[in-house]
């Protein structure tokens, strides 16, 4: 219903226009007939009362046009004195005209809308006391009436000044509720687009890892299924462990979506042993190395690390072919925690290719950022066909500090 107001607000001064004209036409018809040899001296009084009608209409859409129609209307009756209405109340259309105005124009146009109010009110009194004998004979009557005529215009002036400013005030908190809506549906598709990101990396970061476990040791067991038989059951039991434990990682995963605002435990730094060991068992030789003292990260932070190197390792175990090795050094100080991560090939082999496009790649240096670090990866020059991947994590006080 409001929206349907808005729509047809325009039409209102049109309407009254057409009301104002057909009520004074009714009125003075009987003492302004078009009749045979009286259009001469009608013709003018219809045009001026038309006139009015007309800057009554486009008062809103078209405020400056409003005022030089009526400003025309009353030079026109100056010099054509059988336009004059000598029904006084009918100049009531020029207390519309310019209340509407007065709402519509703004700056230095209202002023130019008090002149056009004053005006038009001292013009007519002006009119009306010279065709009408307002006053006649009586200086300080004539006087009190041009004052009033003016004072009436003025007043309707600040009338529609007033509803102006009231309307464009309310515009703006319109416009302000609307826009605090709109942003706040942005943050809500930014958040939840976020949160999609982060679940499509968490799943990459298990899935991947997992299934590249899996896949070594399904190879390995079907490669030693002939010849090592006794080989192939502790294969299978790393590959149940393995799906088991990355289910369990997906659950995890779900339930944060529908759980307590905490949300589940994570993996942190101190199952980084455990991740090494189950990599070990799929075939990757991994050297662990730890320097100093665990630093004061959140939990947040420990996941970033454990998924870095969980990326890096299972990355290592992929690319890296049959005998691959790598090396992580943990450096965890007050500071934070720097990390080290090389990788080379099992067999000698050309420069590894650096797909710095690839979710795997994007995904640990935003883990690195978000985490208020930053991350590094790429082909290691000192070992062909190797990677490295270098990484460094402040601590939580030191990144409330910087931020």
């Amino acid at each position: 219903m409001s929206s349907l107001l808005q729509r047809s607000r325009w039409l209102f001064e049109p309407a009254l226009a057409v009301v104002f004209f057909v009520f004074w036409a009714i009125d003075l018809v009987g003492r302004h007939q078009l009749g045979p040899g009286m259009l001469r001296n009608e013709v003018p009084f219809w045009g001026a009362l038309l006139l009015l009608a007309v800057a009554i209409g486009v008062s809103h859409l078209q405020p400056i046009l409003a005022m030089a129609i009526g400003t025309a209307i009353l030079l026109g009756q100056l010099l054509f004195p059988q336009a004059i209405f000598e029904e006084p109340l009918a100049y009531l259309g020029y207390a519309f005209v310019i209340l509407v105005v007065a709402a519509e124009v703004h700056g230095r146009m209202r002023v130019g809308a008090l002149v056009f109010a004053i005006g038009s009110g001292l013009s007519a009194a002006g009119l009306l006391a010279w065709w009408l004998g307002v006053g006649r004979g009586d200086a300080a009557a004539r006087a009190m009436f041009f004052v009033l005529c003016a004072s009436a215009a003025a007043i309707a002036w600040l009338i529609g000044t007033l509803i102006g400013v009231w309307l464009r005030k309310r515009n703006s908190e319109l416009e302000l509720e609307r826009a605090t809506v709109e942003l706040r549906a942005a943050e809500t598709e930014a958040f939840v687009s976020g949160e999609r990101e982060r679940i499509a990396q968490d799943v990459h970061d298990i899935m991947a890892h997992s299934l590249s476990v899996i896949l070594a040791q399904a190879d390995g067991a079907r490669l030693l299924a002939e010849e090592r038989p006794a080989a192939v059951a502790p294969s299978l039991a790393t590959i149940a462990s393995t799906a088991r434990s990355s289910l369990t990682e997906v659950r995890v995963l779900i339930e944060t979506l529908v759980g307590s605002p905490d949300g589940p435990e994570h993996p942190g730094m101190a199952d980084l042993d455990e991740l090494v060991a189950r990599l070990g068992g799929a075939g990757l030789t991994v050297t662990l190395e730890r320097f100093g003292e665990r630093g004061d990260l959140t939990a947040a932070q420990e996941l970033a690390v454990y998924r870095i190197v969980q990326e890096g390792l299972t990355n290592a175990l992929k690319h890296a072919g049959p005998g691959a090795a790598a090396r992580l050094a943990l450096d965890e100080r007050d500071d934070g925690v720097s990390l080290s991560l090389a990788s080379r090939p099992g067999v000698a082999r050309g420069p590894a290719p650096q797909n710095a496009s690839g979710r795997g790649l994007i995904g640990m240096r935003e883990r690195a950022r978000l985490a208020g670090g930053w991350l590094d990866a790429g082909p290691d020059d000192d070992v062909p066909g190797g990677f490295l991947v270098t990484a460094y994590i402040p601590a939580a006080g030191r990144v409330e500090a910087t931020a």
